[in-house]
């Protein structure tokens, strides 16, 4: 089959970047694929973080044709003609925020009219924090489609909401295989210069939604049953960091934990997962996460909210802990009975065991099965 990925890519940074690169790659084994990426991906206005870019990995030997600017629709008439020239039977694209539903609107149509089959990969079909505009965008990116494939069942219940009867596969998010873990717990911890006691994690770009204020205050609740241990925080800040810090301070947390205020590279982020215990994710309004698949990649546990589809990978009780959200107090007591109950090398085998199903193989040759039904 003659494919297009349309999406970004190395040497663009982040776990959507992560992620098409590796379906492309597992893609390419078995069929003639070309990555579409980005030479701009947002205007520099509009990105909050302090660079969009890989710093010194993955990246400058990637082999993408990187030819879309967000905000020049030029280069979207010169991406049609390079998905036309490419005699491609399907065009894949990634879909992950409203912003660039115009650009990928005008190719998919151009394509459709070219009897180019469209299939849209969605990671969030509308923010965590909905507009009437959001709504209309993701009518008018699905009204493009010929097929939509998700990663959560809470992403599909958002496609058939918003266009009921869309043909739509629910597939899963695959593991971010690219990182493995090449030291142990201790050698890990001793490379970090991180104490030898009980580690949890929070990881990933900070957003109200996502709930670290929660996470705070349930490591707040639980000090003075559980003090021997050390709280990693670690990701960018989209907002205001010093409330968290203040938090921090007033939760009277702060000989506890490490706040490292800034994006995590991939050579160091084995390390931090190796050192780390269980990886907490407290959010407030999810669909799925991409820092699950890491955590699973890295055999690591995790304790999370009941929100979008955290729970289609989290085995209750065998590979992590699921609590109900907004509640400081239940994820608190949640992250004490982890370490007090000793789960984690139980929980560890268990990730093990079950998360082959988890692979880019897998998903891959789901996605290829699906088109070639639909």
């Amino acid at each position: 089959m003659r494919l297009s990925l349309i999406s970004v890519g190395p040497p663009y940074r982040g776990g959507i970047s992560d992620l098409s690169a590796l379906i492309y790659e597992e893609l390419s084994k078995d069929h003639q694929v070309q990555f579409i990426n980005f030479k701009r991906q947002y205007p520099s206005i509009l990105f909050p973080g302090k660079t969009e870019y890989k710093i010194g990995d993955r990246a400058s030997d990637f082999p993408s044709k990187r030819i879309i600017d967000s905000i020049n629709a030029l280069t979207w008439i010169q991406a049609v003609k390079q998905i036309r020239d490419f005699d491609s039977e399907w065009a894949i694209f990634r879909y992950w925020n409203p912003f660039f539903a115009p650009l990928i609107g005008y190719i998919a149509g151009k394509l459709r009219k070219k009897s180019i089959k469209v299939a849209i990969l969605i990671d969030n079909l509308v923010p965590h924090e909905e507009s009437f505009l959001d709504s209309w965008m993701a009518r008018r990116i699905l009204s493009r489609a010929d097929h939509v494939i998700t990663m959560s069942k809470s992403v599909t219940k958002d496609v058939q909401t918003h266009r009921p009867g869309m043909n739509t596969s629910t597939l899963f998010h695959p593991l971010y295989e690219i990182y493995q873990s090449g030291h142990s717990k201790a050698e890990a911890r001793a490379k970090l210069h991180l104490p030898d006691h009980p580690i949890v994690l929070y990881f990933g770009l900070i957003r109200p939604y996502k709930g670290l204020d929660i996470m705070i205050k349930a490591l707040g609740a639980i000090k003075h049953e559980f003090d021997d241990y050390t709280a990693l925080i670690l990701g960018e800040a989209y907002e205001d960091s010093q409330k968290y810090v203040d938090l921090i301070k007033s939760e009277g947390i702060s000989s506890y934990t490490i706040f490292r205020n800034e994006f995590i590279s991939d050579s160091e982020l084995p390390l931090y997962f190796s050192a780390a215990d269980v990886l907490v994710l407290p959010y407030r309004t999810a669909t799925q996460s991409g820092i699950v698949g890491i955590a699973l990649q890295m055999d690591r546990p995790v304790i999370a909210t009941k929100v979008g589809g955290l729970g289609e990978y989290i085995q209750e009780g065998e590979t992590g802990y699921l609590v109900e959200p907004e509640n400081p107090e239940a994820m608190g007591q949640a992250i004490l009975s982890f370490f007090l109950q000793g789960d984690q090398d139980r929980m560890i085998e268990n990730i093990k065991a079950t998360k082959s199903q988890y692979s880019t193989q897998s998903f891959c040759s789901q996605l290829i099965q699906d088109l070639q039904n639909a």
